[in-house]
């Protein structure tokens, strides 16, 4: 009788919502950007979340770009793919010319509309975990508490600036989730860094079991990407998410992360290749968890490539911080090489921007929330078309302090290589009106 009376009180606050506010004007991200004393000089996460009030959020139903119905497909926007023989499906944003949404209106929902799909596609008796750095978006949070409505089991965990957050997607929706942990504290914001000042910016869900985008029915599913469930940096910024179904190895090292984030088993040094922690190699992908104190996971990624005149580099970024020259000084030396290199990015600090430049490598602005590199590069004796992707920004914080996830995507080698190809159009649509630095 308990169970049917509360689950009756969380079908009428839905339904009141629905009826009320609806088309209502949401509140301002609250506290998106917000970090505990102590924080490092970098570490405001890169523009993640600015104080940029939100659109009115739309009836149940309706995307938050306004559309009802699966859009037609457009270049640049999703592809389907293979990772080592898995099934998997990459969505795009780029706001100035939207996947999803109305041209002119700086809103693209292509990533996050695919995300809601794939939590309703759960059926009951099947479980979620996610992790959520920021979260404005009522859509996705309302997918989850729909879902625990109809028997999925559902674990969430969230950096700690969501708990003091006042947005409806939090206050409305995660609070009534039964298995949740905001992740504050006086020192951090984290779930596993015992960083002070660190933020938890992982963007991870698994599912059990969904649905693909063609309708096929998959167990043990892996979503990450660059973006958070916000309008400010998931839809107004340009942003890549990958799903891969049926890694059921990726899934169960991602699932026992997502414990870890959840349960809050702390470690100032959370990658430990040695015993597994935080290193995880798979069929599909294989994956590099911060904080690393020892040495820098994306320098290390990068020094397996042999540079020469048919090495071709293109990053596409956040933002590049001077508290990161360790990266810049590996690019540059892969230029020296031989290699074409090209940055697209937000953010780039004077000391990175002045070691690109003096090397001849062209940086641009524009404004991406992306952590990719996309290389065309020998590694070892042979040619390899590789794609790095995941939450970590080239920041000192990401690289030390913070809880985030670095992946490199399984490599594709001759003829066909659609993944490289999905991510190459991605960072040319990106190029496009790009600001030169220098």
């Amino acid at each position: 009788m308990t169970r049917t009376l509360g689950i009756a009180l969380v079908l009428s606050l839905l339904g009141g919502l629905a009826a009320g506010c609806g088309a209502d004007a949401e509140a301002p991200p609250a506290n998106d950007t917000t970090l505990p004393t102590g924080a490092p000089a970098d570490a405001t996460p890169d523009g993640e979340d600015p104080a940029i009030a939100d659109p009115p959020e739309p009836p149940e139903g309706v995307s938050p770009t306004g559309t009802t119905t699966p859009p037609a497909p457009k270049p640049g926007c999703v592809a389907s793919v293979t990772l080592a023989g898995h099934p998997a499906w990459l969505f795009f944003t780029r706001p100035d010319d939207p996947c999803t949404g109305v041209v002119g209106s700086g809103l693209d929902s292509n990533a996050l509309d695919e995300l809601t799909r794939l939590i309703d596609s759960v059926p009951a008796g099947g479980r979620i975990d996610g992790h959520i750095f920021s979260i404005s978006v009522d859509g996705v949070a309302r997918a989850l508490l729909k879902a625990q409505m109809r028997g999925v089991d559902v674990w969430i965990s969230t950096d700690g600036a969501v708990a003091t957050s006042t947005d409806p997607a939090k206050t409305m929706y995660l609070d009534q989730l039964t298995h949740k942990v905001y992740c504050a504290s006086a020192a951090t914001n984290s779930c596993v860094s015992t960083a002070a000042g660190a933020i938890s910016h992982t963007k991870l869900f698994v599912f059990s079991t969904a649905t693909a985008p063609d309708g096929k029915v998959s167990n043990d599913v892996v979503w990450l990407g660059s973006a958070n469930q916000t309008y400010a940096s998931g839809m107004r910024l340009y942003n890549n998410t990958v799903t891969v179904y049926g890694d059921t190895p990726l899934f169960t090292s991602f699932r026992g992360y997502l414990d870890d984030l959840y349960s809050r088993r702390t470690q100032a040094d959370y990658y430990d290749p040695t015993s597994g922690r935080g290193h995880y190699l798979t069929d599909s992908a294989d994956v590099y968890v911060s904080p690393e104190l020892q040495t820098d996971l994306v320098v290390n990624r990068l020094d397996d490539i042999t540079p020469d005149a048919q090495c071709e580099i293109r990053v596409l970024h956040a933002s590049v911080r001077d508290s990161r020259i360790e990266v810049v000084n590996r690019l540059v030396a892969l230029k020296n090489g031989g290699c074409k290199v090209t940055v697209v990015a937000d953010t780039i600090e004077p000391q990175a921007l002045g070691a690109l430049t003096a090397a001849g490598i062209k940086a641009f602005k524009k404004p991406i929330h992306d952590k990719s590199f996309i290389v065309h590069a020998k590694y070892g004796a042979a040619y390899a078309y590789r794609v790095y992707t995941g939450s970590h920004n080239l920041s000192g914080g990401s690289a030390h302090s913070y809880d985030e996830i670095f992946v490199k995507l399984a490599a594709e080698s001759g003829a066909q290589h659609d993944v490289y190809d999905a991510y190459y159009t991605h960072f040319d649509d990106a190029l496009k009106g790009a600001t030169p630095r220098n």
